[in-house]
């Protein structure tokens, strides 16, 4: 996480101390505003059970399906190499274990705010780093309830423009979500008491995106 943080304030830091100057041709090739929505596949995910826990019987870890994920990218420029960046994603999975743990249909989602550091202007398909910092929403289809954790994200991209108002975007990300060791999530509350679907252990949950899109600038 903390090294997360770190590339996070490292683009953010850089955007900041450009030479305002250095605005001549590059200014119409970054644009003043963007809008990037993507599609690609979210992966990994995961908690290791708490002994003693309620559903943790047998089971001792439980794990996300890989699925189809969603997400969009606003973003403001800074300087000529840079783009401050509002990031959302989002993923409809299931979370499996062994049984006696009972399969949960689940809505992951992110947002974070950040910043996109393009790293070279002489090639025609121009790769980037980018790094938010935000929250991680862990929806159940359940009659539990929702959990929001702190988190991070990090990556690496390649974008292609087509024409002055239109580029495509490849990015593969990084997140991790800070989960404390004692972690219960997804709890409901009925007669017989409390109940979590699942009590963690560890200090990260972590996944990754693949995701294209097309970026909109104007």
């Amino acid at each position: 996480m903390r090294r997360l943080a770190g590339l996070m304030m490292l683009v953010m830091a850089t955007a900041q101390a450009a030479d305002p100057a250095a605005q001549s041709t590059s200014q119409e090739q970054w644009p003043g505003y963007e809008v990037a929505p993507f599609a690609g596949l979210s992966l990994g995910g995961g908690f290791s059970l708490q002994d003693g826990a309620v559903t943790s019987a047998i089971a001792q870890h439980v794990d996300l399906d890989d699925r189809a994920s969603f997400a969009v990218a606003l973003d403001l420029r800074a300087n000529d190499s840079a783009q401050y960046e509002l990031f959302y994603g989002r993923e409809s999975t299931v979370l499996r274990g062994e049984a006696p743990f009972a399969s949960t249909p689940v809505v992951l989602e992110y947002l974070h705010l950040g910043g996109l550091l393009r790293l070279s202007d002489e090639l025609p398909i121009r790769p980037y780093i980018v790094a938010g910092l935000g929250l991680t929403r862990f929806s159940p289809d359940a009659p539990a309830s929702s959990d929001t954790r702190f988190s991070a994200s990090a990556g690496l991209g390649l974008r292609w423009p087509v024409n002055q108002h239109l580029a495509l975007r490849l990015e593969a990300r990084g997140l991790a979500t800070l989960v404390s060791g004692d972690t219960a999530i997804f709890c409901r509350s009925d007669q017989s008491g409390l109940l979590c679907h699942v009590h963690g252990r560890g200090q990260g949950f972590y996944q990754g995106m693949l995701l294209a899109g097309a970026a909109i600038n104007f």
